[in-house]
């Protein structure tokens, strides 16, 4: 695994080191969350323009792939 480096106010960082056991992990944990947030994002815009090109789908089919994403999250 690589090592980077980042740079906080002093505040943020006391606030940091007050709050959390292992600011490491916590600042890991948060990319993390950010990464996936910013990839359903982006499936949800791939899903919208989906849609938009009305390619037949009808709404059972539809609930299926809606309910076997949420069953793989």
């Amino acid at each position: 695994m690589s090592n980077i480096s980042i740079s906080l106010p002093d505040e943020l960082l006391t606030y940091v080191n007050q709050k959390a056991p292992n600011p490491s992990a916590l600042i890991e944990s948060l990319l993390k969350q950010w990464r996936k947030q910013q990839e359903n994002q982006a499936l949800a815009e791939a899903c919208k323009l989906i849609d938009e090109l009305d390619l037949g789908w009808d709404e059972e089919w539809q609930a299926q792939a809606i309910t076997d994403w949420e069953a793989s999250r």
